[in-house]
């Protein structure tokens, strides 16, 4: 079983976090900031400390939110076709692009999402945080952002973040 403190200054951890730039979260209510704490705890984490939750619901919900986000400013920014519109969103909402736009933006996601044993450098005893478990950690972000704060907040993290890095 996880030690209640490791959760605890995960949660600490989540909220100096959020405090900072992009987000500026503050005075979050415990409800909030545990959505965003379980947006940020990889499932090797939770199965290897026998909690239930983790980032895999926010995460399925945070894929369909930036999907629409990320359509809707194609739709509304260009005048493409189907086809251009198709391709440009791939551009925003693939693993490979989340995660680049997320350590070019200087987020440091990685150091916030709780990982088990399996994904910890030997030498170093850090989290080793691939794009897939990055992308994946931001689109839960998103989640929690859209259950917290509401459609107009993931369009500015969306656009602050990854739609400026694909310049589209």
């Amino acid at each position: 079983m996880v030690s209640v403190d490791i959760l605890e200054r995960h949660r600490r951890t989540v909220r100096e976090f959020l405090a900072g730039p992009p987000f500026g979260y503050r005075d979050l209510s415990d409800e909030e900031l545990h959505l965003f704490s379980m947006a940020l705890v990889h499932d090797s984490f939770s199965n290897e400390h026998g909690i239930p939750e983790n980032n895999e619901r926010l995460e399925f919900l945070g894929d369909a939110v930036l999907e629409f986000v990320a359509c809707e400013h194609i739709y509304l920014n260009t005048d493409f076709n189907e086809g251009a519109m198709t391709e440009n969103k791939q551009k925003i909402v693939c693993n490979s692009a989340i995660s680049e736009a997320v350590l070019a933006s200087g987020i440091n996601l990685d150091g916030v999402i709780l990982t088990g044993n399996g994904h910890t450098d030997s030498v170093t005893g850090r989290p080793e945080i691939n794009e897939t478990m990055r992308s994946d950690a931001f689109e839960a972000m998103l989640g929690a952002i859209y259950l917290t704060k509401g459609t107009d907040e993931v369009r500015r993290v969306v656009r602050q973040i990854l739609i400026v890095h694909a310049h589209i």
